[in-house]
């Protein structure tokens, strides 16, 4: 499909679609952080005026409002999720999540909404846009899908895992640096949904992989994690995951590789690589950059290329350090390799 795009080109595209006035409808399966993505865009595109309201908990009153009566009329109350211009700015994104699980009323309800951007005596305000994300039944979804009068409402794009555009995100969020390294190590961990009406209810998701972060941050006992781990994720990616921690939790202190980048010691196995390489790049600035890449030379070229794509993508005026132009002139063969 020509409309499949990879998680990350979210924003990108709703830049695009919501600058014409349209309206988007991004599916795909569950979990992969569509809703992240369009939540990113509120925040850097829309002033971070974001309303996000769950389509599939809604009935028909819910979207209509409720009448009144003022003397001999009756009037509609417009409900207080709806975009309010003194309430919530003058500009924002108005998320209508899991959509495609919304009671087939309520999807009829929000075509009027959708498509003249009003709904009885309310009008969305001009400096709002609209965006609806679900999952398809072959997704996970339970809906009833769309009737061809509402798909033709919307631009319509598939979203679709990124691994690599996970690992950034994850970095810029803060998600510890094993998990981070383990997306590299092992992408198709990333999502890996079993199929419908599998008695896996746990699995890898990047929102499991956020939630088994947190977990690890809490510092639980080494004799809990399988079973910690396997609650989010399932058996098959903890078992992995687990084997992987215990080798990246030897590598150095960041801050040594960065202060004594010519003496600290280099981990000896592709874990231990991995993971000192994302701590770095997420460690790396303008001040530290040119001590980052003396440790990193040390290390295979794809550690260093890795470290240095994550560093560059997260902090983009490091491209503009001289200690990444005289590495590059030395590395171009690299540089036309990178993600």
């Amino acid at each position: 499909m020509s409309n499949k795009i990879s998680v990350g080109e979210i924003p990108q595209m709703l830049e695009f679609t919501t600058d014409l006035g349209m309206s988007a409808m991004v599916t795909g399966k569950s979990g992969i952080g569509k809703t992240e993505q369009a939540r990113a865009f509120g925040h850097s595109h829309k002033g971070g005026n974001i309303i996000d309201t769950r389509v599939s908990q809604l009935d028909p009153s819910d979207s209509r409002g409720v009448p009144y009566r003022d003397g001999m009329i009756s009037w509609w109350a417009i409900p207080s999720m709806f975009p309010n211009v003194e309430r919530d700015g003058l500009i924002g994104l108005w998320i209508l999540d899991e959509y495609l699980d919304g009671p087939r009323s309520v999807k009829t309800a929000f075509q009027q909404l959708i498509l003249e951007r009003k709904l009885g005596d309310y009008v969305v305000p001009e400096g709002w846009s609209i965006v609806a994300l679900g999952n398809k039944r072959e997704h996970g979804g339970v809906g009833d899908g769309l009737s061809a009068a509402q798909q033709d409402r919307f631009c319509h794009f598939e979203a679709v895992m990124d691994s690599t555009a996970l690992r950034r995100y994850f970095m810029t969020i803060g998600v510890d640096d094993a998990v981070t390294s383990f997306m590299k190590l092992r992408p198709d961990r990333a999502h890996d949904q079993p199929e419908r009406g599998s008695d896996d209810w746990a699995w890898p998701s990047p929102r499991s992989w956020e939630k088994l972060s947190n977990m690890i941050k809490a510092k639980p006992p080494r004799a809990l994690r399988m079973k910690l781990y396997s609650s989010l994720v399932g058996e098959g990616a903890a078992t992995e995951f687990i084997a992987h921690e215990d080798e990246a939790v030897n590598v150095p202190d960041p801050e040594d590789c960065i202060n004594r980048p010519k003496e600290t010691r280099i981990p000896e196995n592709p874990s231990g690589k991995y993971a000192i390489s994302c701590s770095l790049a997420r460690h790396a600035s303008m001040d530290n950059f040119a001590n980052v890449l003396t440790y990193m030379s040390r290390l295979d070229g794809e550690f260093t290329t890795l470290c240095v794509v994550d560093a560059t993508k997260n902090k983009p005026e490091l491209i503009e350090h001289p200690a990444y132009t005289d590495w590059g002139a030395n590395n171009s063969s690299l540089l036309l390799g990178m993600e």
